[in-house]
């Protein structure tokens, strides 16, 4: 979507310590942000002062916003790209419904990849302890899993479908991939 130029701005929800995305940005556009705005929005931001002055110096405007997703959401700026990783699948359906309807009136585009509920993620969350993983990291991922998504489940909760083009699929064993851009 993006091959000439990076998003005039966009937002990673629940972005933690911003590691995806810094790690992302300099492959996907290494010609750098062209002063693109990015928005890191965590209740608990943990971005690196490096993280964020390494993006300065390839023209990316980082702001980290030390919020709620939900709050932010309700009054956030237009922002051409929103996406997230790994935290959709802690919200009730009412909740994620509610986000829904705040990004689509401040976004065109919105992308999700989240945990695929089916055998192979139960299965895979399961043979974690066989490669030593801790009982932390084996209860996350089962939970994880389990509070994962399936087809269509995301989309019938997006608003005014006809207004969007919808995807959502199952990537790989464990991925379960959605999007919605606004059709012009």
């Amino acid at each position: 979507r993006y091959p000439d130029r990076p998003p005039s701005s966009l937002a990673d929800l629940g972005s933690g310590d911003g590691h995806l995305l810094t790690t992302l940005l300099p492959t996907l556009f290494p010609q750098g942000g062209h002063g693109a705005r990015i928005f890191f929005i965590d209740r608990q931001p943990t971005l690196p002062d490096s993280a964020l002055e390494s993006l300065r110096r390839k023209n990316w405007l980082p702001t980290v916003v030390a919020q709620d997703v939900l709050a932010w959401a309700a009054s956030a700026p237009p922002t051409e790209l929103i996406f997230t990783n790994l935290f959709l699948h802690h919200f009730p359906d009412s909740e994620l419904k509610n986000l829904f309807q705040n990004l689509s009136t401040r976004t065109s585009t919105f992308a999700a990849a989240e945990p695929f509920r089916g055998f192979a993620g139960s299965l895979g969350a399961r043979l974690l302890r066989l490669l030593g993983c801790h009982p932390v990291t084996q209860h996350d991922a089962r939970v994880s899993v389990e509070a994962g998504f399936r087809p269509r489940e995301l989309s019938k909760l997006w608003p005014q479908p006809h207004h969007w083009s919808l995807t959502e699929q199952r990537v790989g064993l464990f991925t379960h991939f959605f999007s919605a851009e606004k059709k012009v």
